[in-house]
């Protein structure tokens, strides 16, 4: 913890400090509100912040509306996954699975077999604004159900309504195992109700998943709760999350995802006298299973450990280095190659004049007009290639043009002289 304190100071920033932040959470007896307290309690151990704010909510689709409000003052919420989608959320971190709990009273047991079962039935789904709301109606719309009555009820009024046997059926959503369930599962007043008898594929459970986005087949292990389920139950699960708005700032929501994952391991500190489901937190960074966009500076925590560029990409850039090394290598040895073709092309004209100018004293006059003629043809000849690249303007390409000067001056005199001679 001495070397978690040391990482949180030194990243501390004149930007984070002395900032307020609100977090919404759930109702105070839910999981929701005893993780934003151990997250409260490690943000104000850093001392980074001058307070942070509680807010207790109905819930999930509560949260997920006040982020996505442009005038609220939320700066992070915890959501299930299933929620509204919320355009301006942005992911901090997967917390746990939130697994749906369908329960049923005593009187209710030999009656209530299977989900269609709570057709006009009195039911609990959950309080106003929650996930557990958001989640159970759409899966009695799903399957068809109307019960007779929906009693909108916080979770521990609704379980001693049940346990009372006012209603026959209640929704709960919570991460296993909940300390709610766990006490009515000891007075013997609750039984689960399965999606299916999961006898392989096709079950309830399994359409749910298929039909609904966030949602995934799960089970209530045999003996969770004291001696019950009897048989393991088969449900749903969804993902909890802790969100962020879209527009805060990236160094802080990075600051936060570290202080939750440098704190993982001290459960007490995250939990406090609330849930058990810290222990369960890992790092799962994976934006193509993401319900929604991880927030940059969450995504910046947790690409930390990736190697730099030039390590992770050593080998491509070895073989692009190679290939470029390769590719030089050839252009030298064409562009040499190119060079001694012009090289050659410059010695072939001067073979050309000197063939010209053999012998040119013994020539009549006549015959050195022709010559003169072919002398400024191939001077004519070096320029046009020279124009065409076949040859460099080079010192080699001078002493051609000066060879072949010097020689039209010798035969001009020589034609002077033998038309002199001749008259």
């Amino acid at each position: 913890m001495i070397a978690s304190g040391i990482y949180f100071y030194r990243n501390a920033s004149s930007d984070i400090a002395h900032r307020k932040i609100v977090i919404a959470t759930g109702s105070e007896t839910g999981t929701y509100h005893a993780l934003g307290d151990g997250l409260r309690h490690i943000l104000e151990n850093t001392g980074a912040f001058a307070s942070i704010e509680n807010r207790a909510t109905d819930g999930s689709e509560e949260n997920i509306r006040l982020i996505g409000e442009a005038d609220s003052n939320v700066d992070l919420a915890f959501v299930q996954g299933d929620a509204t989608r919320g355009t301006n959320a942005r992911l901090v971190a997967t917390l746990y699975n939130e697994v749906l709990h369908i329960l049923i009273s005593n009187s209710g047991v030999q009656e209530i077999k299977s989900i269609y079962d709570l057709q006009g039935k009195r039911v609990s789904l959950g309080a106003t604004g929650s996930g557990t709301r958001h989640l159970s109606t759409r899966i009695l719309g799903h399957f068809g159900i109307e019960p007779a009555e929906d009693k909108i009820l916080q979770p521990r009024e609704a379980m001693n309504k049940l346990a009372a046997g006012t209603i026959d059926a209640v929704f709960l959503l919570s991460a296993i195992p909940s300390q709610l369930i766990y006490d009515m599962a000891a007075q013997d007043t609750v039984h689960f109700l399965s999606l299916g008898d999961g006898l392989g594929t096709g079950n309830e459970a399994h359409a749910l998943e298929l039909v609904i986005p966030g949602v995934k087949q799960d089970i209530i292990p045999r003996s969770t709760y004291v001696r019950t389920p009897r048989q393991p139950i088969h449900t749903i699960s969804v993902a909890a999350m802790l969100v962020a708005r879209s527009s805060l700032d990236k160094e802080l929501v990075r600051y936060i995802t570290a202080a939750i994952f440098q704190n993982r391991s001290d459960t007490e500190r995250l939990e406090g006298n609330g849930p058990v489901v810290a222990r369960n937190i890992r790092e799962n960074y994976d934006p193509s299973e993401a319900a929604i966009p991880y927030h940059p500076g969450a995504a910046a925590y947790y690409r930390r450990q990736e190697p730099p560029f030039f390590v992770e990409y050593a080998e491509a850039l070895s073989l692009g280095l190679t290939l470029l090394l390769a590719f030089y290598s050839v252009f030298i040895a064409f562009r040499e190659w190119s060079r001694r073709r012009m090289k050659n092309r410059v010695d072939a004209y001067l073979l050309k004049v000197e063939s010209l100018v053999d012998n040119i004293h013994s020539l009549v006059h006549d015959t050195l007009l022709e010559r003169q003629s072919a002398l400024e043809e191939l001077r004519r000849e070096a320029f046009s290639d020279l124009i065409a690249e076949r040859l460099l303007a080079d010192e080699a390409f001078i002493i051609l043009q000066n060879h072949l000067r010097d020689e039209l001056a010798n035969v001009e005199q020589l034609i002077v002289k033998k038309a002199g001679d001749s008259r």
